[in-house]
């Protein structure tokens, strides 16, 4: 089904000169080229010529440029992705294969890495794409928008096609970086045509009246001139050929190629019509195929001629005729020969390619000649390679639903991995269906037919995953595990991760962990490095729950390093690892490195991932959120990435939301928000039964946030004793940081209720339980209330028990202090505490102060501190806020009246 990628030879044209036009002459310097240069015209104006030639002079001046040309019918995106990343120098060769439910090197992660790449790139590098259709190749199309209109400086892009819808490219036409070439610019002039017929390997001088009949007759057609050059070379009088009022029809190409074909030789006239039916060929295949010896020879003689016979891209050997020539010949031979003739040619063709691993011509034949159960069998040999080794989903997609319209019952490993090209495009209800709806399969001497039952109901188990049927899906993959034979690692590897990760969200920790270490034993047999990325973040989210911190962030931080080294930077799974780093930075109090993480982390959450994983990046945000709607982390920018999951995901992050504007005062948008997100029904003593809290962890979320909306109506009985409930449960489990949760919101409500003796003891317990996993933050968000009972009594000799509590205690009254409590012991202090009121500066935002001061730009400071611009600008954002000022020269005068940057 796939062609190996293969450098461009050095002459992709050795029999072939191209008239140097003035259009060629122009556009062979690169500075003459625009950003975008579109290239506009019918068929047969020499398009590819074009291409061809200015990336030869582009290359003999020392540009880096390729052509890369589309297959009219089964354009790939994936392989266009793997050409530019070739030209980048940004390929993701070696990085293994996919992991269960999402692709290895995701789509997006790969056009994040090529437009990073074009941003960095040294030398100038021109962009050729031969043959594009904005109907079929929208994501290209967007791909080519965003490189053109991204701060790189070094790329130029030209793009060919047969018609473009006005609005194409319409953000580059509006910024005035575009150029077009239409028919006029490509058309051939009397001097061009005389230059062609005399510069060819049939050389046919012209007079200049001659020359100017010619281009009378074609109007200057590339593809009518070159088939005349060959029909007087084959002595036709171009006077004697005519043709009705327009040039650009078929009726031109008719006549000459009639003409021409009677003026060769008959027996290589007999040949073009035996391979007319090839899309392309080489001369092994023409002389199998045609079963005749002399055919090489036939094929050499077509190339002198230049009989409209151009090299196939990116394989070199093999050819194909232009698209008007190979359509005319296609009827002249379904016009003289039998279906059974050209069948058996074809035929002969599929066992050619099928022999010499051309596989997808071989599937493209087999559906021409109607061979259903040859096409089936090639789809299911290569089934395997392009949805999971090289993630060609939509590729695969495309290839089934083709091969459906002339075999309703294709082979069971065809139909099998159809269904998990659609688990990986994320049509779960469809895949859900088609997997319904396969045969059993019977008993039969093949191994792998007789594991097809299972392996089905290990993909159903993954299906039911991904549609949030999770007790579904949990109990058939424990069913299934029971009996694995372990003869495919992905797949042990992917249903134990279903159970483990289901088990995770029913807070069945030994069994996740049971369930996750044979995920990695199995993936560890695969050799698959984002596999076992995904084992640690999933090894991660039971520690994070479980609030082992020290532990896990050790562990995480080299799996993090590791998958940057080996999958890069941009790869999806670094941005999931990112979000449990973020977690665990947050619970740490690190709040600044919890920025930069979740940042990048939710940058593809929602192409990628799943709701645990998810759902750990938006507690986060939800948590940093300030209450403000202009933060980048206020529930409108989160919803998006929520709505992109399953309703469960956004429940939880309704119930976030909730917990945090209480918690940080804001009642009336507490009250607000459960009206907006109709949740009146869900926070009360009897909510109703839903499938999205069938699960411990949804639960558990439910019940914070009816705790905290009983707060916010300060039903404090009520709110104590649900707490207290939960707690007497909690302190059984090993989940630390929901037991330290359940504590402080106990020692809220102590608080309020005026028992500050019993809400000292209560913090005293959550100390022993977060201290020695060093649970910080939880106690900061909760600042107002345990401020004051420290501060009460500074000298209290607080009962603590071992040096982890001190140490944990001495951090939190440093953290504390000086927010609620500055010492305006300065008139500088005093400014700055009238400024910043009880949010001061962080470290890192002093720093950004310094180089504001500075004049550096948000790019220099980027590259001073090895952070992305998005990052400078969200604490640049955050700065401005606390400074209560809108640009930087504001900043800058403030933050010297406050003494900030004197520091």
């Amino acid at each position: 089904m796939t062609q190996a990628v293969q450098p461009e030879p050095a002459t992709s044209e050795p029999h072939f000169k191209p008239v140097c036009t003035p259009a060629i002459r122009r556009f062979s310097h690169l500075q003459a080229l625009p950003r975008l240069l579109l290239v506009v015209a019918p068929r047969g104006y020499g398009k590819s010529v074009f291409l061809s030639a200015i990336a030869r002079a582009l290359r003999a001046a020392g540009c880096n440029s390729e052509v890369h040309t589309l297959d009219e019918g089964r354009s790939d995106f994936a392989t266009a992705l793997t050409h530019i990343e070739r030209l980048l120098g940004c390929g993701t060769e070696g990085a293994g294969m996919m992991f269960y439910g999402v692709p290895m090197i995701e789509i997006d992660a790969r056009i994040d890495a090529i437009l990073q790449a074009a941003e960095q790139l040294q030398e100038d590098t021109v962009l050729l794409i031969d043959g594009f259709d904005a109907n079929r190749d929208g994501e290209l199309g967007n791909l080519i928008e965003r490189l053109v209109l991204s701060r790189q400086t070094r790329l130029r892009i030209v793009v060919s096609s047969v018609e473009l819808p006005i609005d194409s490219f319409h953000r580059i036409r509006l910024e005035d970086g575009l150029r077009e070439l239409g028919a006029a610019d490509l058309s051939l002039g009397s001097e061009e045509i005389r230059s062609l017929f005399d510069s060819s390997s049939n050389p046919v001088p012209l007079s200049p009246e001659q020359a100017e009949i010619i281009h009378t007759q074609t109007e200057g057609w590339p593809a009518a001139v070159r088939l005349m050059h060959v029909a007087m070379s084959s002595r036709v009088n171009p006077a004697s050929i005519c043709f009705g009022t327009t040039a650009l029809d078929t009726n031109l190409t008719n006549i000459l190629s009639r003409r021409v074909l009677g003026a060769i030789n008959p027996a290589i006239a007999e040949f073009l019509l035996d391979i007319a039916d090839l899309e392309a060929f080489n001369a092994d295949l023409c002389s199998f195929a045609t079963a005749k010896p002399q055919a090489p020879d036939m094929l050499a003689e077509l190339i002198r001629l230049n009989l409209m016979i151009f090299p196939a891209a990116d394989r070199p050997g093999w050819f194909r005729f232009h698209g008007l020539f190979s359509d005319y010949l296609r009827r002249e031979s379904r016009a003289t020969r039998s279906e059974a003739e050209r069948h058996a040619v074809l035929g002969r063709a599929v066992q050619w390619c099928r022999k010499h691993g051309e596989y997808r011509d071989a599937f493209e034949l087999a559906l021409t000649i109607h061979d259903g159960t040859q096409a089936s069998d090639i789809l299911a040999g290569r089934a395997q390679g392009v949805v999971r080794d090289e993630g060609r989903h939509l590729f695969y997609i495309n290839a089934y639903e083709r091969l459906l319209e002339i075999e309703p019952f294709p082979a069971d490993e065809a139909q099998y991995w159809y269904v998990w090209a659609m688990l990986f495009a994320r049509q779960y209800e469809k895949a859900y269906r088609v997997l319904a709806a396969m045969r059993l399969g019977t008993k039969s001497d093949d191994p792998v037919a007789d594991r097809m039952p299972g392996r089905k109901q290990a993909l159903l188990s993954i299906i039911l995953f991904s549609l949030d049927r999770i007790p579904e899906a949990r109990a058939r993959g424990e069913r299934w595990l029971e009996s694995d034979d372990g003869l495919d690692p992905f797949e042990s590897s992917g249903v134990a991760c279903v159970v483990g990760t289901s088990a995770v969200a029913d807070l069945d920790f030994p069994a996740a962990r049971r369930a996750i270490m044979l995920a990695r034993n199995s993936m560890s047999r695969t050799g698959s490095e984002y596999g076992l990325g995904w084992m640690s973040c999933l090894d991660a989210l039971i520690d994070i729950e479980e609030g082992d911190l020290a532990f896990v962030h050790d562990t995480l931080q080299e799996a993090v390093t590791r998958a940057r080294k080996l999958l890069g930077p941009a790869a999806s799974i670094v941005s999931t690892m990112d979000m449990m780093a973020a977690r665990i930075a947050l619970e740490r109090g690190d709040l600044d490195e919890a920025r930069e993480r979740l940042l990048n982390g939710l940058s593809q959450a929602k192409e990628h991932g799943f709701i645990e994983t998810t759902k750990v990046g938006l507690e986060v945000a939800v948590r940093l959120w300030d209450g403000s709607q202009d933060s980048v982390f206020a529930p409108r920018h989160l919803d998006p990435v929520a709505t992109s999951f399953p309703p469960r995901l956004q429940l939880l992050l309704q119930c976030a939301v909730l917990v945090r504007l209480v918690r940080l005062g804001l009642i009336e948008a507490a009250t607000d928000w459960v009206r907006r997100q109709d949740m009146e029904g869900l926070l009360s003593a009897r909510p109703p039964s839903l499938s999205a809290t069938q699960l411990a962890s949804a639960r558990r979320s439910l019940l914070a946030a009816r705790i905290a909306w009983l707060i916010a109506q300060r039903d404090f009985q009520a709110a104590l004793a649900a707490t207290d409930i939960e707690l007497h449960s909690a302190l059984k489990s090993p989940c630390a940081t929901w037991q330290v949760h359940l504590l402080l919101t106990r020692l809220e409500i102590e608080a309020a209720t005026g028992h500050a003796a019993q809400a000292s003891k209560t913090l005293l317990r959550a100390i022993g339980i977060a201290a020695p996993r060093r649970l910080l933050q939880p106690f900061v968000e909760h600042a107002d209330v345990i401020q004051p009972l420290i501060m009460a009594d500074p000298k209290k000799n607080w009962p603590l028990v071992n040096d982890k509590e001190f140490v944990f205690f001495a951090d939190l009254r440093q953290r504390l202090g000086p927010a609620l409590a500055p010492d305006r012991s300065s008139p500088q202090q005093e400014a700055a505490a009238d400024s910043f009121e009880l949010d001061a500066p962080t470290s890192r935002e002093i720093e950004l102060l310094g180089f504001l001061d500075s004049g550096l730009s948000n790019q220099e400071i980027a590259d001073r501190l090895g952070l992305t611009v998005g990052t400078v600008k969200w604490h640049l954002h955050n700065l401005f806020m606390k400074l209560r000022v809108r640009n930087r020269s504001a900043a800058i005068f403030k933050a010297k009246r406050a003494g900030l940057l004197n520091r």
